[in-house]
């Protein structure tokens, strides 16, 4: 399992979502806890494969980008995009 953290810029991010999109980042807590590896590269020309992103929301309408610091068994979600 992992511990699932944010960056304060996420932290501002996620303080600023709307409620529809508060529950659909909820939802993304526990696949992230277990399976972080499941999201998709963020940039496939990196050589850094830790950095990957998931989709959330109905539609999905947004994207979580985060890094996964497997050594410590944590991922840091570094930035939460939201359609305005």
């Amino acid at each position: 399992m992992y511990i699932v953290e944010a960056t304060h810029d996420a932290a501002q991010q996620i303080a600023l979502l709307p409620k529809e999109a508060l529950v659909g980042l909820s939802d993304l807590t526990v696949p992230l806890s277990f399976h972080p590896w499941s999201g998709e590269s963020f940039n496939r020309r990196s050589a850094d494969p830790r950095l990957r992103a998931l989709e959330f929301g109905d539609e999905p309408q947004g994207v979580v980008v985060y890094l996964i610091l497997e050594d410590q068994r944590r991922v840091v979600v570094l930035r939460v995009l939201w359609p305005a």
